[in-house]
């Protein structure tokens, strides 16, 4: 038997998206996907049991979120699959990092604690190369910047291409 939650226990993004608001896209993908996003995740910071709810319909306030998410992605010239896998990957992003941020665990930081204590084993190379260059740096990143980067690196690739 499965486990559902209670009707009102969570709001799922139909209901998020009735708090965002649209203004008129720019043409400039990054602009608008940001102030699309970042409003996104301030509605789950809101109601952060919404992280948890499993859609069970789709209303007029996902679709005119489904619709503003893919006039913002237009520009790029995807193909209508491509747009709607990145608005998936840019949703479940927010969603993501929106409940590690209302568990405490999104900005790099409280994650480098967590992590690095299990280093000096030696059992995780990688990690520790990783964290050694994060710990020379000036200012660690906050979390901010870590949602601006995940959203960056959906939007353009996490590896660069050659001009």
């Amino acid at each position: 038997m499965t486990h559902r939650a209670p009707i009102g226990h969570g709001l799922g993004i139909a209901r998020l998206a009735a708090e965002i608001d649209y203004p008129p896209l720019t043409g400039d993908v990054k602009t608008d996907v940001f102030g699309i996003l970042e409003q996104l995740r301030a509605a789950y910071r809101r109601h952060p049991l919404a992280q948890e709810a499993e859609p069970s319909n789709i209303g007029p306030h996902a679709v005119r979120y489904l619709d503003h998410m893919a006039g913002a992605l237009a520009p790029t010239g995807l193909d209508a699959t491509a747009t709607l896998t990145g608005i998936g990957l840019l949703t479940g992003w927010v969603r993501a990092f929106a409940a590690q941020e209302g568990a405490g665990l999104s900005s790099h930081a409280n994650m480098a604690g967590l992590i690095s204590a299990m280093l000096p084993r030696g059992d995780y190379p990688h990690l520790t190369a990783l964290f050694t260059t994060l710990k020379s740096a000036t200012t660690p990143p906050g979390t901010d910047t870590a949602f601006r980067t995940g959203i960056e690196s959906l939007l353009f690739g996490i590896i660069p291409t050659e001009p």
